[in-house]
């Protein structure tokens, strides 16, 4: 038996839904690695897709029994990764998402971050990525210090769990149990946490480039920070704490900015206010800009009162409906 043939089975997980322009180039792209044919599974778990989704799943299915399709009626990732774990037979488990853009050399560099006995996880930042100018806008603006997310951090060097897991040993997760199916968003961050406690050992992979856009559209971007919003309360109120200030700084953000707008009328602090915020986010725009080109600047720039607020709100209206959640709880037991 050659060094190969001992190599550890590895799991892809892809997780997907209405995915119908994106999966087959996913599933073409895992299926090519280079990594042994028989060492190699590729899990698809699909969120009930209404497109064609499903139908492509299973025609590269039934030309490569190396790839299989389950549900995810829950639609989130978290569930799906589940899903996919429930049926896993590898050792590893290297996710990959439909949106990417993965190299062919990419399951054997997550594989070979993760042959040091002490490292449980693989943390990989994600590079920039778009085929459009408003993809490479949209992703570069949430990589920086105004985004609050992990993601910004863990691309400065600074400790916080990875927004983007590359990889993760299969037993770590009998000692800190599967994903976190009502996590609606950062379900590698609170999964990379729990291991994190649990005295486990990130490694992070410089070496693995993986291109991705976090945000196709105005709508994504609302949507993907409504739901970080909602992601860091149930944190908080899963801690009983706040663990970071920084987390409630969104919603600190939305709440100035309704006081200000609702006392405008007595008050010169608002416009004050608003044109500072203005420059300091106009000068962030401008810093991208010169990287990812002019014509992102106003994409940009509209893009941080959308982060903001749609962040503040999610985070403000799931710890209202969990105070409301505990304040009931407790006075059903004093009945």
């Amino acid at each position: 038996m050659n060094a190969k043939d001992e190599r550890p089975r590895v799991t892809v997980a892809i997780v997907t839904s209405d995915d119908e322009a994106r999966i087959e180039s996913c599933l073409r792209c895992a299926l090519a690695q280079d990594y042994p044919r028989d060492r190699l599974e590729v899990l698809v778990a699909d969120g009930m897709s209404m497109d064609a989704t499903r139908e492509i799943v299973l025609g590269v299915a039934k030309a490569d029994p190396r790839v299989k399709l389950f549900d995810n009626p829950h639609r989130t990732r978290a569930a799906g990764l589940n899903a996919v774990l429930a049926h896993a037979a590898g050792e590893i488990l290297v996710p990959l998402d439909p949106r990417g853009e993965y190299g062919l050399h990419h399951v054997s560099k997550c594989v070979e971050a993760l042959a040091s006995p002490s490292a449980e996880h693989l943390a990989v930042v994600p590079r920039t990525a778009g085929r459009t100018i408003v993809e490479r806008a949209l992703s570069a603006v949430q990589k920086t210090a105004f985004s609050f997310t992990a993601s910004r951090d863990l691309a400065s060097g600074s400790e916080p769990a990875p927004a983007v897991l590359g990889a993760v040993k299969r037993g770590v997760f009998e000692r800190v149990g599967p994903f976190d199916d009502a996590m609606r968003a950062e379900e590698d961050v609170d999964l990379a946490r729990r291991i994190a406690e649990a005295g486990g050992v990130m490694a992070i992979g410089n070496d693995i480039v993986v291109f991705r856009p976090e945000a196709s559209s105005f709508k994504d971007l609302w949507r993907r920070h409504y739901r970080i919003g909602e992601a860091r309360a149930k944190q908080t109120l899963d801690d009983g704490r706040v663990r970071d200030p920084r987390t409630l700084a969104p919603l600190g953000m939305v709440a100035a900015a309704g006081a200000l707008l609702a006392t405008s009328s007595i008050q010169p602090i608002t416009p004050i206010a608003a044109l500072a915020y203005a420059i300091r986010t106009g000068r962030a725009a401008v810093r991208l800009g010169r990287e990812e080109g002019l014509v992102t600047i106003p994409i940009a720039w509209a893009a941080f009162p959308v982060m903001h607020v749609a962040h503040g709100l999610g985070l403000g209206a799931a710890l209202a409906k969990g105070a409301r959640a505990a304040i009931r709880e407790r006075f059903a037991k004093k009945r």
